[in-house]
């Protein structure tokens, strides 16, 4: 199992960081890796389904299905997520702590590859590269949105 962990400070507080990261206005964030839409009724909490479409480098992995685990509103969020495919089996978390700024904003991401030694060597020179990238991106772009 890999674990990366990437934290910032975004100019916003808790509630409006959590609400934009709920919403499907996270495909902002998200832009050229996936889009993912909500497909369970009701509010976002503990058992919510989302649905991730996959683009880019990450294409390969296909359509992605997220479900909380973990929900704290305006503290935390876990959602777990696997392909059809046995190609991804991550677990990510939104972790938010408020600041004398607004709030630190922590993406923590685990996931483990199908494959045995290959699959170890491969994330190791590639994956988990493409994987930090990603976040830190991310993270950024989050943050452009939040305090646009």
């Amino acid at each position: 199992m890999t674990k990366q962990t990437q934290s910032t400070e975004i100019n916003a507080s808790p509630e409006k960081v959590f609400a934009f990261g709920i919403s499907e206005r996270m495909n902002e964030v998200w832009g050229e890796w996936m889009e993912g839409k909500w497909t369970s009724e009701g509010p976002v909490g503990v058992g919510s389904i989302c649905h991730f479409d996959t683009k880019g480098t990450f294409s390969s992995f296909g359509e992605l299905k997220g479900e909380v685990t973990e929900f704290e509103k305006n503290k935390k969020m876990t959602i777990h997520t696997k392909d059809a495919k046995g190609k991804m089996d991550a677990t990510d978390s939104l972790v938010l702590e408020p600041t004398t700024k607004g709030t630190k904003v922590t993406y923590i991401t685990e996931y483990k590859v199908p494959y045995s030694v290959l699959g170890k060597l491969i994330d190791k020179i590639s994956i988990s590269k493409h994987m930090e990238t990603m976040h830190v991106k991310m993270l950024e772009n989050l943050k452009k949105a939040l305090e646009a």
